[in-house]
């Protein structure tokens, strides 16, 4: 059997032991190729990781950890290639292993980890296999490197192995590929299913294989988990992409509803997504209910990438917000239906008008403005009936009017909340009082007091209607205040 003391002694490689000399008589009963940051699901007792370094990380602390994690499971060593990724092995990666002592090998030369893997193959035809697994991986690892899309890894992997794969995470479809001749999951019936998990530090996707022969050789699978490590570089690159973008496309709600944009830096900002300058947009809000925002977000998404249609979205503290490009309301009612019907739990979801430019705040504000007054699963902007005369008023007159008719009044909470309930319900004093858990005469002692300090009183129509008016003035204020925190993009 083959040992590193052998492979470090061969002329014919280009290797060289950096650490753990104490070890160099282990045993290699395999070499598994991987850019993971977590390669031990790959690895069994004796087995020599190949790298080109990537999943090392950049941090010392990170380097440690992972030469931990090989010892740990009884790896016979690493062997880093140099001169792609790196010039040469992190100190922390040796430093480590020669505590430990597990063997580090710098491999350099064009074709150095290809010979390595002949080298340690046990016959021929293992070798052939691995000989066709590194070519596979070096296409993988390059094209993800590169950026290509999810998309593109899975046909690189359909194509080799003629079968249909997907790639989802959670219960959303990230990417799917069918070679030629190969029929869609759905199609495959009781197929056997090959499952990989895909784990980033920020993700954990799963990887399907499925082929209707339901056959899968030694040589399928080494291909796969070599997929799994090309497509966990890609989602760390798609999630450190998105995390970028999920600021700044928080940011632009923000000032969108808070009117901070001209009609010229609103086109900038849009531009920069990828979007036409003057494009426009229409609104879906979402309040998630108990089923958490992030995952009402990535709900919706699913169905407007399936839809084919171009969108921004931002999950705030109690919402999630989109501008879906060119959107059709009916379109996008039936989306919202969608997603309410699948997603229980008190999900409702808005639709806003078609708007650009600065009238994109307005669009986003009417959406979030008719989910606090209507109460069906599914509204739209059509639904908001004063609201819409309120929106289109700017803040510093509303807050003027705020001012005028409640004064102080708009800073105390219960005398507030209690004008609320009494306006929503009609002046029904009892039914008010109940839903408050008040006594009737408690109502009465507060709208008393409201009455002293405003001059108006909710039992005159008049001073009525200006209260009504007042509270809805304020509603509208904290919409425009209350914007999105973080965001995201997809792009069909």
């Amino acid at each position: 059997m083959v040992t590193v003391a052998d492979i470090a002694g061969s002329p014919e490689l280009q290797v060289e032991l950096l650490a753990g000399d104490r070890a160099r008589a282990n045993a290699i009963v395999a070499a598994r190729i991987s850019e993971l940051e977590d390669p031990t699901e790959l690895l069994e007792r004796g087995t020599l990781l190949l790298t080109a370094g990537r999943g090392l990380g950049d941090r010392p602390a990170a380097q440690r950890g992972y030469v931990r994690r090989l010892a740990a499971c009884g790896a016979a060593g690493l062997a880093v290639a140099l001169g792609e990724h790196l010039d040469a092995v992190p100190p922390a990666v040796l430093q480590e292993a020669a505590r430990l002592e597990l063997p580090v090998l710098a491999v350099t030369g064009r074709d150095a980890l290809a010979a390595l893997v002949r080298a340690t193959s046990s016959d021929a035809e293992t070798s052939d296999d691995h000989w066709r697994a590194l070519t596979l991986h070096e296409e993988l690892v390059r094209a993800a490197v590169e950026g290509a899309p999810l998309r593109e890894l899975l046909a690189i992997l359909a194509g080799e192995l003629r079968c249909s794969v997907q790639l989802r995470e959670g219960d959303a479809v990230l990417a799917e590929h069918h070679a030629t001749g190969g029929l869609a999951f759905e199609e495959l019936g009781d197929a056997p299913v090959l499952r990989l998990d895909v784990v980033t530090a920020d993700a954990r996707a799963e990887l399907l294989a499925a082929r209707a022969d339901g056959e899968w050789s030694e040589f399928d699978r080494l291909v796969l988990r070599h997929g799994q490590g090309a497509l966990a570089l890609e989602l760390t690159r798609r999630h450190a992409v998105r995390a970028a973008e999920l600021r700044l496309a928080g940011n632009l709600f923000d000032d969108l509803e808070r009117e901070r944009l001209e009609d010229d830096e609103i086109a900038d900002r849009i531009a920069a997504f990828g979007f036409e300058r003057a494009g426009s947009f229409a609104a879906l809000v979402g309040l998630p209910g108990d089923r958490g925002g992030e995952r009402l977000r990535a709900a919706l998404e699913v169905q407007l990438n399936r839809a084919g249609v171009r969108q921004l979205s931002a999950v705030g503290p109690d919402t999630v917000a989109f501008l879906v490009a060119n959107g059709d309301e009916d379109q996008l009612r039936a989306i919202a239906e969608r997603v309410v019907a699948a997603e229980p739990g008190g999900v409702r979801i808005a639709v806003g008008r078609l708007a650009s430019g600065r009238a994109l705040g307005r669009s986003l504000l009417e959406a979030r403005a008719v989910l606090s007054t209507a109460r069906k699963p599914v509204v739209s902007y059509l639904d908001l009936g004063p609201m819409e005369l309120l929106l289109s008023v700017p803040s510093a007159l509303l807050e003027a009017y705020v001012d005028r008719v409640l004064g102080p009044v708009a800073q105390n909470g219960w005398l507030m909340e209690s004008l609320t309930e009494l306006l929503d319900a009609g002046t029904r004093w009892k039914e008010t009082a109940d839903r408050l858990g008040v006594h009737r005469h408690t109502l009465r002692y507060r709208m008393n007091r409201l009455a002293e300090q405003t001059g108006r009183h909710p039992d005159d129509p008049a001073d009525r209607l200006e209260l009504w008016l007042a509270v809805r003035a304020l509603e509208t204020i904290t919409l425009r205040r209350d914007g999105p925190v973080e965001g995201g993009t997809d792009q069909v």
